[in-house]
């Protein structure tokens, strides 16, 4: 029976803890922010991708 209440004890601690941690634990902000504005969009094209070679224009 002791060892059965000692078992309780650890899955109760274990519990708050997990608990904390998850109030504890940081998000991420939705504020608007103007430090975090960026000049170019995440998705936006870089300079290697798209357009076509210059060899393939050559010629026409």
């Amino acid at each position: 029976m002791k060892s059965f209440l000692s078992i309780g004890r650890r899955v109760i601690f274990c519990a708050v803890l997990a608990g904390f941690a998850l109030v504890l634990s940081g998000c991420g902000s939705v504020e608007k922010d103007a430090s975090h504005v960026s000049a170019r969009p995440w998705n936006a094209p870089k300079s290697w991708e798209g357009g076509l070679p210059t060899s393939l224009n050559e010629g026409r």
